[in-house]
């Protein structure tokens, strides 16, 4: 019994006065992908948030639970009383490679018999509106729905490998000081990323992508997607022309220097979901960065 990927959506912003909340994002990416699914929300076994920047820095309790109770209709009553959902959900926080770690745990429950479907939501969204240094991250969140598959088809191995050489390439960090809003100081999010971390990206992902092809025992000729993280801005268009695969590495038109993190590998599926290059695609490979710095990949087989 294998896990496949039953439906994904992704969502950005509306339009509007009110600043993007990375939890309201994720509520709605959620009920929206369950609604697609025709799912319904209490018959999730796991609920995993793997977003970053949350909505003021929110630890406790975890966006899962606040995104699961957002979705979860409690207005079923049964026997006279208010049926309950029987999800579990936490956060988990691995950077750019979060969406591939939840759903490597969801595809370890259901292999195991554990649960019969569940989510990863990945989003983020300033912390504070205005109150952070050199944030270039897309408000947005995304939502992949898992169920058992009867075969071989769906997600069949994960790696991560490390290069803790680079730890210092990307630093998230908090400081205490003024903004040109507030009077007073407070704790202040900024984001430090030095000019060679693309080039160090792109190193370490070729480095691991052949690494996992030599254990899948495969060649990159045998490969018809890649769908890779879409950060650090030109990432996908430098590990493309590195590789030499065209249109089968997917890469999302930029918006400015912004850029798509721990939802944006799967902004980038929801484009090949979409115009079915994915279902017609034999073998597919996620490979998500981030930092440390630290590479995840996973095959998988349609």
């Amino acid at each position: 019994m294998g896990t496949e990927i039953k439906m994904v959506s992704v969502i950005r912003p509306s339009v509007g006065f009110h600043h993007p909340n990375s939890i309201s994002l994720g509520a709605r990416v959620a009920r929206q992908c369950l609604n697609d699914a025709d799912i319904d929300p209490g018959s999730l076994g796991l609920l995993i948030n793997a977003g970053v920047y949350r909505y003021k820095n929110t630890g406790e309790p975890a966006i899962a639970a606040l995104i699961q109770k957002k979705i979860t209709d409690r207005d079923h009553i049964k026997n006279g009383r208010i049926d309950p959902p029987n999800t579990f959900s936490f956060d988990i926080n691995n950077g750019g490679c979060g969406l591939l770690t939840g759903i490597e745990i969801i595809h370890g429950a259901i292999k195991n018999g554990d649960i019969a479907c569940g989510m990863v939501v990945a989003g983020d969204a300033e912390p504070f509106f205005g109150l952070s240094e050199n944030f270039n991250i897309n408000s947005a969140a995304a939502a992949v729905l898992l169920d058992k598959s009867g075969d071989s088809k769906g997600f069949s191995l994960f790696r991560t490998y490390t290069f803790p050489g680079y730890s210092e390439e990307l630093v998230s960090s908090s400081f205490y000081g003024k903004s040109r809003f507030l009077r007073k100081c407070r704790n202040r999010l900024n984001i430090m990323q030095k000019e060679s971390f693309p080039d160090a990206c792109v190193e370490c992902s070729v480095k691991s992508l052949f690494s996992f092809l030599d254990e899948l025992k495969i060649s990159l000729n045998e490969i018809d997607l890649i769908i890779p993280s879409q950060n650090p801005l030109e990432f996908p268009q430098m590990l493309r022309k590195r590789l030499g695969m065209n249109g089968s590495l997917i890469e999302l038109e930029k918006t400015g220097n912004m850029v798509f993190h721990t939802a944006g590998p799967a902004f980038a599926l929801k484009k090949v979901w979409d115009d079915k290059r994915f279902h017609n695609s034999g073998n597919v490979i996620f490979l998500t960065i981030g930092s440390g710095i630290n590479v995840s990949l996973t095959l998988y087989k349609n």
